[in-house]
């Protein structure tokens, strides 16, 4: 017998250890995609349909090899083993043009590769960096009807000092300004009168749109009235009234709120012509 017979045997042995265990290491993005995406079903489905008929180390390469057939790989391969353990890790590794088409299927934004990605990463953390300055703001007004964003260091604008005199003393004025923002939750009521025609007309309307609401609520807002939804004739009324509001009307309010916060108010006296 021959070293060369003697390795071919003890490989065999040693191919023959039963696994135990399987460490798959997948990308990590692929992790963060919801368990019911497509892509990851896909990939989980390969993994488990490919691992029923393992029962020893010899075994592995058939296991890679049905996990690479899978189309949405690019390529599986056998790291290492423990053979005392019956531990086998494996690396997955998927096209990279998979990231950016998921990328894109997940955030509505198109991405090709890396050239896109980085404008569109620059942007999102600008947006995001805006966003954080009024996010208080808006959960103020969510709860409350009220939110103001306060002003940054970077906005407030400094005044020259002033040597002021109040009865025999002097002392320094200082005066400092700086923008903030104030939103209001208003509720917008809108109404859609559709004209039918006769009273039988109008009935036969009413109990359409009752039966819709009762089959599914959601669904009576896909009602087709004259040719539009109902959804779309209500958002048109919510948008007409918003649209109204005159600007010297935005201008009086704006004053007004100036008003009180730097002169302060104790009541509020409000006329509408």
């Amino acid at each position: 017998i021959t070293e060369e017979n003697i390795k071919e045997l003890l490989s065999d042995v040693l191919m023959g250890f039963p696994v135990r265990e399987i460490g798959i290491k997948l990308p990590k993005w692929l992790a963060s995609l919801d368990n019911d995406h497509y892509l990851k079903k896909q990939v989980f489905e390969a993994v488990r349909t490919s691992a029923e008929n393992i029962s020893c180390m010899g075994d592995l390469d058939s296991f890679t090899g049905k996990i690479g057939q899978c189309e949405s790989v690019s390529r599986c391969s056998k790291d290492k083993t423990e053979l005392g353990s019956g531990t086998a890790y494996v690396t997955v590794e998927l096209g990279q043009e998979l990231f950016y088409k998921v990328l894109g299927e997940t955030t509505g934004i198109e991405l090709s590769d890396e050239g896109d990605l980085m404008p569109c990463m620059i942007e999102l953390a600008r947006i995001k960096k805006e966003y954080e300055k009024v996010s208080t703001a808006l959960e103020q007004v969510r709860a409350t009807g009220y939110g103001i964003v306060m002003p940054s260091a970077e906005e407030l604008t400094l005044e020259e000092p002033e040597i002021v005199k109040q009865g025999g003393k002097f002392g320094v004025r200082l005066k400092a300004s700086a923008p903030s923002i104030h939103m209001t939750l208003a509720n917008i009521n809108t109404e859609v009168n559709p004209i039918v025609g006769s009273e039988k007309q109008s009935e036969d309307l009413v109990r359409y749109l009752l039966r819709e609401f009762e089959e599914n609520p959601t669904k009576i807002w896909e009602s087709n009235i004259f040719g539009k939804s109902l959804h779309e004739l209500v958002n048109e009324g919510l948008h007409n009234k918003l649209s109204r509001m005159p600007d010297d009307a935005r201008a009086k309010l704006q004053e007004a709120i100036q008003r009180i916060i730097n002169d302060g108010c104790n009541g509020l006296i409000c006329l509408i012509l």
